[in-house]
């Protein structure tokens, strides 16, 4: 649905509009001659500006000019606030006609999209009609589109569970083996320990079995005395003692090595399961790029299938609604009346705009003791007249035209040029075509309506 947006107009800075007020239409011109079908080789020249300063409605573009360069004025050079409450609400101002607009354009983006939605609804149903379906053609190639995009997405996550799942009961499987083996050089490593403490022990008996029996030996003779006696007990207990001391502490060094063995192995066995599980990982992933690219490929070629399909189709409903005189005024209808009905919703909601616009500035010039101003509408108003001003330039230049072709004509000259003079034999017309012009009846009235420039409306 094809819409203006006076916004975008309006944020237009005004230097660019007078810059582009000042120079429209003249570049259309330049140096293109202007034929006029004589049999002749004559050429001719018509100054383009001077002419066009002579036309009737010439003073009007420079009251236009005046104008936009007011308001440029007026934007650029707007008072400054002399204190901070002004400053402060200057930049509340500011704020709240920045959220003004954003709220303008949000609700004029959402009813531009309404009006364009309920056109191509209405569109396609009148298509589907000439198509003899039931469904709208958009409708059912969306849905074919549809089943393809989910069938390609369920076989590739069924390919990545199978491929998860594989890998899943493979790192399993290594795990437990990893854990068998640790387990195994564990227990290899413990019994090894185990039967050296049993050695070192017997060796450490061996050792004391002379003193033991001696000792064992005294205790059995009865006329000992209870010193003696308790002597021998003594030093036999202490022989077991010592013996015990010695084998606990190899014992206590035998855990503490098994220990950092055993972390050893565990440490070995995490890194060959890190190891492995990176470059399942690494595997998995290349070849679900692999099968992603291949099922892209594949349903690019299925969409692009059924979408040249569809533009078949499409093309031949649409040839049907242009050949048939009834349907082609259904679908301007249509168009038309979205266009009119978003027409007067914008119109609508546009003064309301431009209303909150100035209840803001006022409330804020009200507040802050000094008047303040909006760019916005200076630069708006600006626009407005730029394009007036550039309407009025064509209408001029169309009777400037429409003058060098009668001036030339009744002069015998094939071609004018209106910004080079041609080769030396060019016939001069300037002179009369400015007195043609000159001729024309004076406007009674000026096309412009716009008012004195920061003017309330």
């Amino acid at each position: 649905m094809r819409s203006s947006n006076p916004l975008a107009c309006a944020r237009r800075c005004v230097s660019a509009l007078v810059a582009i007020a000042a120079l429209g239409g003249c570049a259309q011109h330049g140096n293109v001659p202007l034929p006029f079908g004589r049999a002749t080789d004559r050429v001719g020249y018509v100054d383009l500006e001077r002419v066009v300063e002579v036309h009737p409605l010439h003073s009007q573009l420079d009251v236009m000019q005046a104008q936009i360069m007011l308001l440029s004025g007026q934007a650029q050079n707007a008072p400054p606030p002399q204190t901070p409450a002004q400053a402060a609400a200057l930049d509340k101002m500011q704020a709240d006609l920045a959220a003004v607009q954003r709220n303008f354009e949000d609700e004029m983006n959402r009813r531009r999209a309404y009006y364009e939605q309920r056109e191509a609804a209405s569109v396609a149903a009148l298509q589907a009609q000439f198509s003899g379906t039931s469904a709208p053609l958009g409708q059912r190639y969306g849905e074919q589109a549809q089943r393809l995009q989910q069938d390609a997405l369920k076989a590739f996550g069924d390919y990545q569970k199978q491929l998860y799942d594989a890998d899943a009961a493979h790192l399993r499987d290594l795990s437990r083996g990893l854990q068998r083996e640790v387990a195994g050089k564990l227990e290899a490593r413990r019994s090894q320990l185990e039967k050296q403490e049993t050695d070192y022990q017997i060796t450490l008996a061996k050792q004391s079995q002379t003193q033991r029996l001696n000792l064992k030996a005294k205790l059995e003779d009865l006329n000992l005395s209870a010193d003696e006696r308790a002597q021998a007990t003594s030093q036999l207990q202490n022989i077991e003692t010592r013996e015990e001391a010695m084998v606990n502490a190899l014992k206590s060094k035998d855990n503490a090595d098994l220990r950092a063995y055993e972390d050893r192995l565990q440490r070995d066995a995490a890194a060959r399961f890190n190891a492995a599980r990176t470059t399942a990982m690494t595997q998995t992933s290349q070849k679900l790029q692999a099968r992603q690219k291949a099922a892209n490929e594949t349903l690019r070629t299925q969409l692009s299938g059924i979408g040249s399909e569809y533009q078949k189709q499409l093309a031949n409903v649409n040839k049907k609604l242009e050949d048939n005189p009834a349907s082609r005024g259904q679908m301007a209808k249509i168009h038309d009346e979205n266009q009119s009905q978003y027409a007067a919703d914008f119109s609508k909601a546009f003064a309301a705009y431009q209303t909150t616009r100035k209840q803001l500035v006022v409330k804020y010039s009200t507040a802050a003791g000094m008047q303040f101003q909006d760019n916005v509408e200076l630069e708006t108003e600006a626009q407005a007249i730029a394009g007036q001003r550039r309407d009025l330039y064509g209408k001029i230049l169309e009777d400037v035209q429409s003058h060098i072709s009668d001036v030339a004509r009744d002069a015998g000259v094939a071609i004018v040029f209106t910004q080079v003079r041609g080769s030396g034999s060019a016939v001069d017309l300037t002179d009369q075509v400015e007195k043609a012009l000159a001729a024309m009846p004076s406007p009674t009235s000026t096309p412009s309506s716009a008012p004195p420039p920061g003017s309330k409306a």
